[in-house]
């Protein structure tokens, strides 16, 4: 497979994994980032959004690991600030309902 196959490849199931996510099927979750991540060791978003999963399942070490490995390869500023806006709009409404 050429690299840029593998890119593609990549991209598919990350996108798979993040509708997992949103579903609320983490493990499911998981094992698309994880075969992103072996497509393409590289994938900084994959590492990030994998994180996030092993954190909300009570893997603090494995989400510890993997940002750690996103922060190092490079994680795309767009997904860190969307996460970052997602959570504000999310604490202003529970706040503005106290």
């Amino acid at each position: 497979m050429t690299k840029e196959h593998n890119q593609e490849c990549a991209e598919t199931y990350y996108n798979r994994g993040l509708v997992h996510a949103k579903n609320g099927e983490l493990k499911r979750a998981i094992a698309n980032y994880t075969k992103a991540i072996e497509l393409n060791p590289e994938y900084a978003d994959a590492y990030y959004r994998r994180s996030k999963a092993w954190l909300h399942l009570g893997e603090e070490e494995k989400a510890k690991s993997d940002m750690k490995t996103a922060s190092s390869i490079g994680i795309n500023s767009a997904t860190a600030l969307d996460e970052t806006l997602r959570n504000y709009k999310r604490a202003w409404k529970v706040l503005g309902n106290l």
